[in-house]
């Protein structure tokens, strides 16, 4: 059964946006990974502050960008499968 949505989009429309979505997506990863690994840990000044740790942020980084490859490889097959 088809929404009312997707008689208003054209399959055209609907991949445009799907593309602009990943190319903004990626845009945004690429400064996140960007501010991540350019970041050096500041030496805390109180001895009491724990460092954060460094795999800990390249995790926080990649779990989300898995978890984007994952959305859109379920829209695109979403997208198609009409």
């Amino acid at each position: 059964m088809n929404s009312p949505i997707d008689s208003l989009l054209s399959p055209t429309i609907s991949t445009a946006l799907f593309w602009l979505a990943v190319a903004i997506c990626g845009v945004a990863q690429l400064y996140i990974m960007r501010a991540v690994f350019r970041t050096l840990p500041a030496a805390p000044t109180n001895s009491a502050v724990p460092a954060p740790r460094r795999w800990a942020e390249i995790v926080q980084v990649l779990l989300p960008i898995a978890g984007l490859v994952a959305f859109f490889y379920g829209a695109w097959r979403a997208l198609h499968s009409v």
